[in-house]
């Protein structure tokens, strides 16, 4: 889709692994440094990951870019992470069962596909046996955070987030930080490693824009952007490409990482 749509590089990010983008490298051939990225299709796949943090009963989402994908403590950290992720779809299906609507555990982990299931599998589900008509409505009515079918799970903070990115070699981004209404946490993320903002994004105002590319210029972070597609038509995101940035943001998140 990418090559189609004549992008020069993607980023897989998807939500707390990185499963995706090492099934592209079984694929390749030839030894490659750590910042090598996978090219198919004339596009250049970068390696990244999208680790969802808690603040104050609210979700803030924290993107690494160039990340290690061979064993390490990162990759250790993400497949924990994992665990959580599977322990608290189990917990939903059986809450949203006392509820009047089971699902079925097996048609969830269909839906997603691979390592990273999570809510928008439930909800897809959900939409599948008739009970919500969409993703978003599953969201609003019953599995968004407070509602009666939602299930907590563990969740880094967002300096956990940023310090394990960090500390990986890779370079951590705020995704979507108009969606946590938290702006006044930025000079401690930046003191902890952050090193770029998500600027253009499907759900950030024409307000929003102009405000970030501001912080950017005022703390001197790497302006990135990202459609956030996720993969099937109406579901979250915009189209593949349609919030793209200029090419040199690729070697400028390349540079600033620290990975050898």
């Amino acid at each position: 889709m990418a090559s189609e749509k004549r992008l020069k590089a993607i980023a897989i990010a998807d939500h707390d692994t990185t499963s995706g983008v090492r099934s592209l490298l079984r694929n390749s051939f030839g030894p490659r440094s750590q910042l090598d990225t996978i090219t198919r299709g004339g596009v250049e796949v970068v390696p990244a990951v999208e680790i969802n943090s808690d603040w104050e009963g609210r979700e803030l989402h924290i993107l690494g870019y160039f990340i290690p994908l061979e064993q390490s403590p990162f990759q250790e950290l993400l497949s924990r992470l994992q665990r959580s992720r599977e322990g608290r779809v189990d917990k939903m299906i059986a809450r949203l069962s006392q509820l009047g609507m089971p699902v079925d555990r097996d048609r969830v982990l269909e839906f997603a596909k691979g390592d990273s299931v999570g809510r928008p599998h439930i909800a897809m589900a959900m939409v599948e046996k008739g009970y919500v008509g969409t993703v978003k409505e599953a969201f609003d009515k019953y599995i968004g955070i407070g509602k009666a079918g939602y299930v907590e799970r563990e969740h880094l903070t967002p300096l956990a987030s940023v310090k394990a990115i960090y500390d990986s070699g890779g370079v951590a981004v705020w995704a979507h930080p108009g969606t946590a209404r938290a702006d006044h946490l930025l000079p401690e993320l930046i003191g902890i490693g952050l090193r770029g903002i998500e600027v253009y994004h499907p759900e950030h105002t024409d307000e929003d824009r102009a405000r970030y590319l501001e912080l950017a210029r005022r703390y001197a972070l790497c302006v990135t952007g990202g459609s956030d597609y996720h993969g099937q038509p109406g579901g979250e995101g915009a189209g593949l490409g349609d919030f793209a940035v200029d090419f040199g943001t690729v070697d400028l998140l390349r540079n600033l990482s620290t990975l050898s």
